[in-house]
């Protein structure tokens, strides 16, 4: 062990090197706990086979075993071997795994010993002459091998994967122990053996009869996974192995060497579980037997009554602070298509083309924002010069509009004609005409058939969304007490409580006056989200309350200089981003390819992006399933090829969808909702 003991210094040195420059160059991302890892979170083990080369050391300090013969003290050896491996692997945490494999490693090598010996080649001459051998013991060593280790992620990305450092013990049992022995001349060349008329002579062979039976050793080293993608890698590893143990049980024969291997590593995942819609703001803490209801789904108006105003409600406290800050707004989605009536070419009525000024396209009604499609799309052209537009007009077919290709260029022709009255430049514009759409819906559908009687608007240079802008806000945040008073209520119809500065309405049923956990008058809580301009040296804040015949109302105005100020950095809370997608196609667009870019160039890293897909009711549930599915993976898988690791993304499919009466509906369907969480 003497004449290798240095060489054991060797590859200890160059792991305690490596580590070092790992440490100095980035600790933070070896000591840090990552927030994500490299491999599937839904991965419940991974199976990676390996084939390998080995080079075989051997230190030992020996004359001969049981069936060889002595010729001298053995002291090293070498030789080259082969490994074929299968491991199974399980995450404990982002950065560690631990391994259990099993293999079949074979550890052959030759020991070498030379010798000079004089010799006369003449008995009568006397003429000597020196003859150098090597006695050559070459030992056939194949183990079945057990091995246990610990992986850690150097860095989650070295080429296009993890880099992982591995050590673990390792637990072999022999399954072939036979040798070889034999002389060789090495010098003079003309020399050999009488008895054999060769340069070498066998000497001895057969089983290892002391073979160790059981082996102990330790491993470590380096493995590089080079990602082939759905969370497969292909690992290369070069380990250094040592046995504590001798090859046999008499003798001092040490094996330790290198192995280089490489195969392939699968990830056995559990099933895609989607997860659901994230949850709406919590509503605001009140009293049992009360309903938080949004102020859409009240179907009374309590500015129409003409009940005179009584303080049966009462605002009595308000607690809270100005927030201001950056806020980050995604554009409303843009169908860019005109829809027609079955056989028409008249741009139907709901369409806006005249308008002074164009409402806010960062909130609002993506089904509404529609009817702007044309003006929307002429301010796009406006800002973007040397853009062009390009008309597409199409039917459902002969079988349904006998008009076919003439009634596709009448059409085209209504939509070019609103263009140019809403200031775009006839050159820019190329008309076309086809009996079906370039991106055709399913035709055994009634609805597919209305969506293919439509012109596509497509612009070239120039994007169609702006897609993610950064604006400034000043907004009133906290709570609001408010008392009611219910002695004047009826008791046989409910009460709907309305504030101004938050978005519910509090609906008190009927008859819960009478429960015992009411009593004659109700303080409860009501969370304060009102926008406010920056102006404001008071803010006024209003609450009514209503049952026939009662009408309550109460004021509360707050001195904007007395409140505290929070500045805030960037707020997602306002983010929601819809990117559409072709009719039966998981494809994404190079629009959508630009916006995703622009997207995650803005939003700061650590951001947790919430991906959900969506799909129209046309066609197989399976394959709408399948959609939802592939739609929000390849958006994800894009994320992560223009800015890896710098999310963290959740993919899963939306629960709230479009209403799917309409065409437009049904194109917004086809889509992946994106929304971003810090």
């Amino acid at each position: 062990m003497k004449i290798y003991s240095k060489k054991l210094y060797i590859p200890i040195l160059i792991i305690v090197l490596c580590l070092e420059l790992r440490a100095g160059d980035n600790a933070s991302l070896i000591h840090s706990n990552r927030e994500e890892s490299p491999f599937s979170e839904r991965e419940i083990i991974a199976v990676h086979p390996q084939i390998g080369y080995l080079y075989n050391l051997y230190s030992s300090h020996f004359s001969n075993f049981q069936g060889s013969v002595d010729c001298g003290i053995f002291e090293k050896g070498s030789g080259n071997g082969y490994l074929t491996f299968l491991e199974i692997e399980r995450k404990i945490t982002n950065s560690i795994c631990l391994g259990i494999g099993v293999g079949y490693f074979d550890r052959s090598g030759t020991l070498r010993l030379s010798s000079t010996l004089p010799v006369r080649d003449d008995i009568n001459a006397g003429n000597v002459e020196y003859v150098t051998t090597e006695n050559r013991l070459h030992a056939n060593l194949g183990y079945l091998e057990f091995q246990f280790d610990l992986r850690y992620n150097l860095t989650d990305k070295f080429i296009t994967g993890p880099l992982r450092f591995v050590a673990g013990p390792r637990l072999s049992f022999p399954l072939l122990n036979t040798f070889n022995q034999s002389e060789y001349i090495i010098s003079p060349d003309n020399a050999t053996f009488k008895a054999t008329n060769r340069r070498d002579r066998p000497i001895a062979s057969g089983a290892i009869q002391t073979i160790r039976k059981t082996n102990f050793g330790i491993s470590f080293g380096f493995e590089n996974l080079l990602s082939i993608g759905n969370g497969n890698f292909i690992p290369q590893q070069i380990m250094f192995d040592y046995n504590f143990t001798n090859v046999t049980e008499s003798e001092v024969w040490k094996n330790f060497g290198f192995r280089f291997s490489a195969g392939l590593r699968f990830s056995i995942k559990r099933a895609e579980k989607l997860p659901a819609m994230p949850p709406s703001p919590p509503p605001p803490p009140i009293d049992t037997g009360m309903i938080v209801v949004s102020k859409n789904d009240t179907s009374e108006s309590l500015s129409n009554t003409e009940m005179c105003p009584s303080k049966e409600i009462k605002i009595i406290g308000f607690d809270g602070y100005i927030e201001k800050g950056n806020a980050l707004y995604a554009t409303l989605p843009l169908v860019n298509a005109v829809f027609f009536s079955r056989n028409s070419d008249v741009i139907p009525r709901k369409y806006i083309i005249e308008t002074d000024s164009l409402p806010s396209f960062f909130i609002g009604n993506g089904i509404n924002i529609h009817r702007y499609v044309i003006p929307r799309i002429a301010s796009i052209i406006e800002k973007n010069p040397g853009s062009k537009l390009i008309l597409c007009g199409a039917t459902s077919g002969k079988d349904y509009e006998p008009g076919g290709l003439d009634l596709a260029q009448k059409r085209t022709d209504a939509v070019y004609k609103a263009f140019i009255h809403s200031g775009v430049d006839k050159k820019i514009i190329q008309k076309r005409a086809a009996i079906f759409p370039k991106y055709e819906s399913n035709q055994d559908f009634a609805e597919g058939r209305d969506e293919n009687q439509r012109v596509d608007i497509f612009v070239e240079k120039a994007p169609l969304q702006e897609y993610v802008s950064v604006q400034k806000f000043i907004r009133l945040r906290g709570s609001v007490k408010i008392k009611l008073d219910l002695k004047n209520f009826p008791g046989n119809q409910t009460i709907k409580i309305t504030p101004s500065f938050y978005d519910t309405t509090l609906v008190i049923p009927s008859g819960a006056e009478e429960s015992p956990i009411f009593t004659k008058s109700l303080i409860f809580t009501i969370p304060v989200n009102k926008a406010i301009p920056n102006t404001l040296d008071k803010i006024s804040l209003d609450v009514s309350a209503r049952s026939d015949p009662v009408y309550s109302f109460d004021k509360y105005e707050v001195e904007s200089s007395k409140l505290s100020v929070k500045e805030m950095e960037l707020d997602l809370s306002g983010f929601e981003a819809v990117l559409r997608f072709d009719y039966d196609s998981p494809v994404l667009s190079d629009d959508n390819k630009a916006l995703l870019k622009q997207m995650s160039a803005i939003v700061p890293e650590g951001t947790t992006v919430m991906i959900y897909g969506s799909a129209d009711t046309l066609g197989t549930e399976k394959r709408n399933r399948q959609l939802e599915y592939e739609r929000a993976l390849n958006t994800q898988n894009f994320i992560n090829s223009v800015a890896p690791h710098k999310f963290k993304i959740i993919t899963g499919k939306i629960k709230k969808k479009y209403p799917q009466d309409t065409e437009e509906g049904r194109f917004l369907n086809r889509s992946i909702k994106i929304r971003l969480k810090k």
